[in-house]
């Protein structure tokens, strides 16, 4: 599309014709200052319901059609619309316009063209074409997002916007940008402006229908769209927009962009990213464009870009700097003659290929600067004061300005304003969209801002905040102006009252951001509760808890103790077993702990008070269940999840109701009784989901999935805790709670040997920026599967995280636990075993408070230690006086563990089959006992042990049988130093090749049985496999049958095991 600066520009002649001739005289049109002039012979007849059309040179001569191009014609500015065509010759354009608006509208002086694009687009073909593609697939409800990446200037918009435009099939375009000033404060800036563009569109009314009858969460947004519900749930919202989306793209194909994502508030991003996953079955082309230099380690929107990669078809567009020759073409098409191949050079050398500093370059003194922001303020330094002036408003409200708000802010005369304006226009420093005016690139806004002094900073932002204060008097942006004006004490009711409304919406980051602006102006202002109607503690308060629904913890924290300095106990109770219970929990997710301050909440909450102290009660007595359950001390939480319970039952409320049988369901899980517990855990989740409970409702799927782990059932603990995943990431929880799912589903994949899909899960957990506690489950899954694999780098950096978290935590029992096994599981493996005992002594006395399975597993690593320190040592006396002592040590420990689960009976066995002199039968029940369980790794390290006990006892085909399956599963899963360990015991026992060597395929399988055989083994599911083999899930199972029915087992574990006591399986790897 044509500008309207290419219009005014003085690189060719501009044809204008009245639409209602169909031969064209002479004529001349005076536009303000500017003359329009010359003739063609001939111009077909235009017809345009719509109004004035913007037709390019080869439109105007040749046949008009489907190429027609629309327009709009508002009030008395013609903002004119269309399409380039390639037959143009350079410099000419051609413009239809009626002669009654000429005479009644154009002719005073205000025609704009309602483009971003701004000069031509060269070198972009590549990304032009993937943009193309992207849409047909969208066309064909294939939806697809599109990243549209580059350093500021590089030309995202100007692609975006040039690709957009020509795009067939008449897409409805809906565009919003997100801003720079309060980008945190402001929840769901861009989507507010799609959703408003889509009514200046379809109208209200089409618009409310196509929402939810009973009113919409997007009321809260626009209130042409009618009153939003009192209350509701962050889903709502999400499901809502998606909604209208997918119903609008029926019509007619969506292209919905999204522009500057590096500034997106935390709801935009995630709303985003909601979009981009669940956008299926729908014509629909998201597009997003992202500075890419804004992004420093730990942005959130590296986040973002990490998560969009996780699923969904996206397409990813890094846009590079121009070549020499496309810097050249660029100038020529700028200039509108052939370039000056010495000036194009210096050009591109000076400008790194970067189109806006081309620009800028071709409009300056090439001399008279060295730097970019000096370049881009010589581009307004001659402008007139008036000019000035606009573009100082513009670069300090950092959003398009409608006529009305520039002359109030100005208060200019509007035949003046649209002088000025019609000016800027012409120099390519401001373009006119579909709401009103902006500086045209944000490089040149930053630039013009940040060389005002910071007097006249302040009072641009005081005119811009006095505008907007009648337009929106709770909005987000209103007291984030004031602020920057220095206006406190009219910043701070208004950003209280918009961080309500955030609240409301449940973009919690942006309450949480608009909240600490209250407080940081607090102390600047004369009696500022009076102002806001609240006291000090009552915004700490609201902060606390709106930094909990964010996942940032230490920030809650912070808040909690301030307020509880301001607060007496014995004043005001209540409030302080609020905070001291929000506190609680938000020091369980940073280590472990809180469980302190809950308990003295609710001494401050004695029973038998009213309804609403009761409430409280249950609520704080179901959060110490809570930390109770992730400290395991199940003895001290039982009566406090009953009595939640009770309480619960008496007021007849969910709320309170569903986090209690979620304690009740974890403690049945502990105590061994799976079905009921599973039982429970299914209510919990039902009514936490139906009251709106998100926490609640997402720790059923985490503490769900470990007890079904304990029982063993390893692929069914991943498949819940994965479900948990994609509900955290529906709920916009990916980060507070998804990271800790993730850790969930890690846990039993690593048991599985699926190493290499848990590390998938761990890294993208990782690039969440998950809280402490929950980044440490995570460094710990990913220690184990390195130390197995012997990637000492990895592990050693591991370590040193996993440490210094240890060293500043105060709880995390658990987690610490994990730790000290890897330390000693890590010093065994490298050949200390001294060190290894060493270690191990530091947790013998007293036996630690750990979970059963972490102590049954150091009971087993201790055992190791023992046996590798008498195999080492075989005729020290002391050394066998010290093994034997520390033997009987982890045999009592083991006889205290009351637990039985098939996961702790495998240890047990284990243990006494390393800790005694059992001989092979009872090396064949623990071995068995973990392959019952699927554990691959495990398996084979019994087996290398029982066959080194076999090699003890001159058992050589004993042992070639164990070392056989245990080499296939340790090449199978790259265990390096366990695969040292066996090939050791192969050559000390001369056993040779015959003990790595396949077995000869003695039950008649055929290549594909024995393809899926090795999945089946590796406890992969049947669609798993099918997808694996590229086959269809009946032939899978058709497959499992007849191999069954040829190993005369029952049971795929059973097929499993005899597999491998066949050596079945090749050591290559499958």
């Amino acid at each position: 599309m044509c500008s309207m600066a290419q219009l005014m520009s003085s690189s060719g002649p501009v044809l204008v014709y009245p639409s209602i001739d169909t031969t064209a005289s002479a004529m001349t049109l005076r536009c303000g200052s500017v003359l329009f002039g010359t003739v063609v012979p001939s111009v077909p007849r235009v017809r345009s319901k719509s109004g004035p059309v913007l037709m390019s040179w080869s439109a105007a001569t040749a046949q008009i059609g489907d190429r027609r191009a629309g327009a709009e014609l508002g009030g008395r500015h013609a903002r004119l619309f269309g399409m380039a065509e390639p037959g143009c010759p350079p410099g000419w354009h051609a413009v239809v316009v009626r002669p009654d608006e000429i005479e009644s509208g154009l002719g005073r002086g205000m025609v704009t063209v309602g483009s971003a694009a701004g000069p031509a687009l060269v070198g972009r073909e590549t990304q032009r074409t993937a943009i193309l593609a992207a849409y047909e697939r969208a066309r064909t409800r294939r939806p697809v997002t599109v990243l549209v990446s580059g350093e500021a200037g590089i030309g995202k918009s100007r692609l975006v916007a040039a690709v957009t435009r020509d795009l067939p099939g008449a897409p409805l375009v809906l565009a919003g940008g997100c801003l720079e000033l309060g980008a945190e404060g402001a929840p769901y800036v861009p989507f507010v402006a799609v959703v408003r563009e889509l009514v200046r569109r379809l109208g209200p009314d089409r618009v409310r229908a196509l929402l939810a009858p009973a009113g919409s969460a997007l009321g809260d947004w626009l209130p042409e769209l009618g009153p939003a519900p009192r209350r509701y749930g962050r889903t709502r919202l999400l499901e809502e927009m998606l909604a209208l989306i997918s119903r609008v793209s029926e019509a007619a194909p969506v292209v919905l962009v999204v522009e500057d994502l590096h500034w997106a508030d935390a709801s935009s991003r995630e709303l985003f990213a909601y979009l981009a996953r669940n956008l299926a079955g729908c014509a629909v082309l998201l597009i997003g464009t992202v500075r890419t230099g804004e992004l420093a380690a730990g942005h959130p929107n590296r986040r973002l870009l990490a998560e969009l990669g996780r699923g969904g078809d996206v397409v990813r567009l890094a846009l590079e700097p121009l070549e020499h020759e496309h810097v050249a073409e660029f100038l020529a098409a700028l200039d509108g003659r052939p370039p000056d191949p010495s000036r194009s050079a210096r050009i591109h050398r000076r400008s790194g290929g970067n189109p806006l500093f081309v620009e800028v370059l071709r409009d300056a003194d090439e001399a008279a600067a060295d730097d970019l922001k000096t370049l881009l303020l010589d581009r307004i330094s001659g402008l007139p004061g008036p000019a000035l002036e606009v573009m100082e408003s513009l670069a300090v409200a950092g959003a398009e300005l409608t006529d009305e708000l520039l002359h109030e802010i100005t208060t200019m005369p509007e035949e003046s304003l649209a002088t000025v304006l019609n000016d800027l226009v012409g120099r390519e420093l401001v373009v006119a969209g579909q709401a009103g005016y902006a500086v045209r690139h944000d490089l040149i806004r930053e630039a013009v801002y940040a060389s005002l002094l910071p007097t006249r900073q302040r009072r641009m932002h005081a005119r811009y905040a006095g505008a907007l204060a009648s337009r929106a008097p709770d909005g987000a942006a209103l007291a984030e102006h004031w602020a920057a004006a220095g206006e406190f004490a009219r910043a701070l009711p208004v950003a209280w009252r918009a961080a309500e409304r955030a609240g409301r919406q449940n973009a919690y980051d942006e309450q949480l951001h608009l909240l600490d602006l209250v407080l940081a102006r607090w102390t600047q202002v004369a009696d500022p509760s009076h102002l806001i109607g609240a006291d000090r503690a009552a915004v700490l308060e609201q902060a606390a808890a709106a930094a909990f629904a964010a996942g940032k913890s230490a920030v809650g924290i912070a808040h909690c103790t301030a307020a509880l300095d301001l607060l007496d106990a014995a004043v005001d109770p209540h409030r302080v077993a609020r905070l001291l219970g929000l506190r609680g929990r938000m020091q369980n997710r940073t280590d472990g702990g809180g469980a302190s301050d809950l308990e003295r909440a609710i001494t401050l909450v004695p029973p038998g008070g009213s309804d609403a102290s009761d409430a409280l009660r249950s609520r704080l007595l179901s959060a110490l269940g809570f930390v109770g359950v992730v400290a395991h001390h199940p003895d001290k939480v039982r009566h406090h999840a009953d009595e939640a319970l009770r309480l619960a039952e008496r007021l007849d409320d969910d709320r309170l109701r569903a986090p209690a049988l979620l304690v009740v369901a974890q403690l049945d899980g502990a105590a061994g009784e799976l079905e009921s517990a599973r039982s429970t855990f299914g209510e919990a989740r039902r009514i936490a989901e139906a009251v709106g409970d998100e926490h609640t409702f997402l720790t059923t799927f985490q503490w769900e999935a470990d007890v079904i782990e304990a029982s063993g059932r390893y692929a069914q603990a991943a498949d819940m805790a994965h479900a948990g995943q994609q509900a955290a990431e529906r709920l916009g929880q990916a980060r507070s709670r998804g990271s800790m799912l993730a850790a969930a589903r890690a846990s039993p994949l690593t048991f599985l040997g699926r190493w290499d899909e848990a590390l998938v899960v761990v890294q993208d957990a990782l690039t969440e920026d998950p809280p402490p506690l929950y980044a440490a489950y995570l460094w710990l899954a990913a220690a184990d599967i390195a130390r197995c694999r012997g990637e000492t780098g990895r592990f050693e950096t591991l370590l040193r995280q996993l440490t210094e978290f240890a060293r500043h935590t105060l709880g995390a029992t658990e987690a610490k636990a994990a730790l000290a096994l890897q330390r000693i599981a890590w010093a065994l493996d490298q050949g200390d075993p001294g060190l290894a005992d060493r270690i191990l002594g530091e947790y013998l006395t007293p036996p630690p408070a750990w979970p059963p399975h972490h102590l049954l597993r150091l009971a087993v690593l201790g055992a190791r230690v023992q046996r590798a320190r008498r195999t080492s040592a075989p005729r020290n006396r002391q050394v066998a006086h010290q093994t034997t002592e520390r033997l009987a040590d982890l045999d009592r420990m083991v006889a205290g563990v009351q637990s039985a689960t098939p996961t702790l009976t495998a240890y047990r066995v284990t243990f006494h089959a390393t800790a005694t002199s059992a001989g092979l039968p009872a090396w064949g029940r623990a071995a068995a006992a973990w392959r019952d369980l699927g554990n691959r790794y495990e398996t084979a390290a019994v087996l290398t042990d029982a066959a080194s006990t076999a090699l003890a006892t001159n058992n050589r085909p004993g042992a070639r049988s164990r070392l056989r399956e245990a080499h296939a599963i340790a090449t199978d899963l790259g265990a390096e130093p366990l695969l040292a360990r066996i090939n050791d015991l192969i050559d000390r026992g001369r056993l040779g090749d015959a003990a790595t060597a396949p077995a000869r395929n003695v039950f008649d399988l055929t290549p594909r049985e024995l393809d899926v055989l090795r999945l089946l083994a590796r406890g992969r599911s049947n669609p798993q496999i099918a997808e694996d083999l590229f086959i269809t899930t009946n032939t899978v199972a058709t497959h499992v049958t007849r191999i069954l029915t040829k190993l005369g087992v029952a049971t795929r574990t059973e097929a499993a095991s005899r597999a491998h006591q066949a050596g079945l399986f090749d050591t290559r790897r499958h």
